[in-house]
């Protein structure tokens, strides 16, 4: 499957993370806990039959590999923990609404450490990104609780946005082993709390919690370790912005957590599509040329 196709897959698999967050009853620390720990032990189970975790293999890493599981898996601990407390406090809408400043973060990021090549298209395209992003907001009050969980959920999103350029400085550790080191070691940012734990699962939110454990967080979150060590920033950047509308619209279909689909929602969601488009045609032209480099010299 294309790397491209794969980075939209997931970012739809993401979209149905805030509601499904908000539909479970288990509290933000508890919540972390449990798909962390389902998701490494996948991932351990993994990578134990492929031969790539075995004693001789742990021995033999060395500090590169061992800082950079460290890193990723902290950051990531980070960001899931801003992220359910933002959906907690506030809604799923709320908590996707902060999240999706993810884009913009990255972009930034990796225009400033220089992970990415951005031209006027490119700004052109988070421009009508944004715009777009803002018509999909739903009337909320920023009062008291909403106040607190949107500025959360955009530290959720800054959090997230420094992951691929750890994945990208990265890259020579293999995939699947930090995809391992993601969970394995984001699970202490949450045992932390383990006193804030509330440990009372309703039998009937199994499949749910499993869903966001195994299919969210394992097969997602995994395929997205792959595309954030190969895409540009650019391109994860702007991509990322689908993931607002088709969570909104998730949100609204599974738990009547966005607003009813408007005229202003519609005009929100084709501008979004169309700062995509006009990224993806600006970064193809960019790596268009750079073949044509490559060929002459």
């Amino acid at each position: 499957m294309p790397t491209f196709v794969q980075a939209v897959l997931t970012i739809l698999i993401f979209s149905s993370a805030p509601a499904c967050v908000r539909l479970v009853h288990l509290n933000a620390y508890t919540l972390g806990i449990v798909r962390l720990g389902l998701a490494s032990l996948g991932m351990t189970v993994l990578l134990v039959a492929q031969g790539e975790l075995t004693l001789n293999k742990i021995r033999s890493w060395d500090r590169h590999t061992w800082r950079a599981m460290v890193s990723v898996g902290f950051m990531f601990g980070l960001h899931w923990l801003l992220f359910f407390l933002s959906i907690k406090l506030a809604s799923a809408a709320i908590g996707a609404i902060g999240f999706s400043t993810y884009g913009f973060h990255l972009l930034l990021l990796g225009w400033i450490l220089g992970f990415g090549s951005v031209r006027m298209l490119d700004l052109v395209g988070l421009v009508l990104a944004c715009v777009g992003t803002y018509l999909l907001i739903p009337e909320f009050s920023l009062e008291n609780d909403q106040t607190l969980g949107l500025a959360i959920g955009i530290l959720s999103g800054l959090a997230s946005a420094v992951l691929p350029l750890l994945h990208q400085h990265n890259v020579k550790v293999n995939t699947n082993l930090r995809a391992w080191g993601q969970f394995t070691f984001a699970l202490p940012v949450f045992l932390l709390c383990w006193p804030l734990t509330e440990w009372t699962i309703i039998p009937s939110e199994i499949p749910l919690i499993l869903y966001l454990s195994l299919g969210i967080a394992l097969v997602g979150h995994g395929m997205w370790v792959h595309v954030t060590s190969v895409l540009s920033t650019t391109i994860i950047s702007v991509l990322s912005y689908l993931y607002l509308p088709s969570s909104l619209l998730l949100g609204y279909l599974l738990i009547g957590d966005s607003e009813k689909l408007t005229g202003r929602t519609l005009v929100g969601t084709v501008l979004v599509l169309a700062a995509n488009a006009l990224v993806m045609w600006s970064q193809s032209r960019i790596r268009a040329m750079e073949a044509e480099v490559v060929e002459t010299v």
